[in-house]
């Protein structure tokens, strides 16, 4: 067997190679940029807040620089309660092994709608699992996608799962009846006596 002719150097050459790619992988930090020299020191206690009611102050003509405008008040983001609520019919879940697969095949006439109605489920019960659905649960179907509003039938659960009949193997033949004996493969062997 061939072994490596300097198998230490080998290691130490993996050892510097991982130790360049940690070194080449770490997280850069932010430079800070250096203040302004002009600028004059920041005082050691912090200065009390202008309260709501009073003005805005005016630049004072000493500094010959205009005072930075007021922050604006941020505007609130829109959350899933602001906006406008979109109407959902309800389906209770009766049959077992009703999923939103074969929900959404039902009411909305697509399969690959089953995204809106987890989406829907989600909205309504953030900590819903929507891959564990029981009977009595309640799944919200977006009007915008319905396409009928009969109750869902049991057959068309069935039929999702239905698999076809395995048909039956024929018959094996009979086997054939064996001419001579097979000779036994283990236990004890008879010698002749002498």
């Amino acid at each position: 067997m061939k072994t490596h002719r300097y198998p230490k150097m080998f290691w130490w050459i993996i050892v510097i190679l991982f130790l360049m790619t940690m070194y080449s992988c770490r997280s850069a930090r932010p430079k800070l940029a250096p203040a302004p020299s002009g600028s004059p020191p920041a005082p050691a206690e912090p200065a009390p807040a202008p309260s709501k009611t009073s003005p805005p102050q005016q630049p004072s003509p000493s500094t010959g620089k205009p005072a930075a405008p007021p922050p604006k008040e941020a505007a609130p983001l829109p959350s899933d309660k602001t906006l406008p609520e979109e109407p959902y019919f309800t389906h209770t879940i009766k049959w077992g092994g009703e999923t939103l697969f074969i929900i959404a095949a039902w009411y909305t006439g697509d399969r690959d709608n089953w995204r809106a109605l987890a989406q829907a489920m989600t909205r309504e019960n953030p900590n819903v699992n929507i891959h564990r659905i029981r009977a009595g649960d309640k799944i919200p179907v977006p009007e915008s996608l319905m396409k009928t509003r009969d109750s869902m039938p049991k057959e068309f659960v069935d039929n999702f799962y239905q698999t076809s009949k395995p048909e039956k193997p024929p018959p094996k033949p009979a086997p054939a009846p064996k001419e001579e004996e097979e000779p036994k493969l283990f236990g004890p062997k008879e010698f002749p006596k002498k």
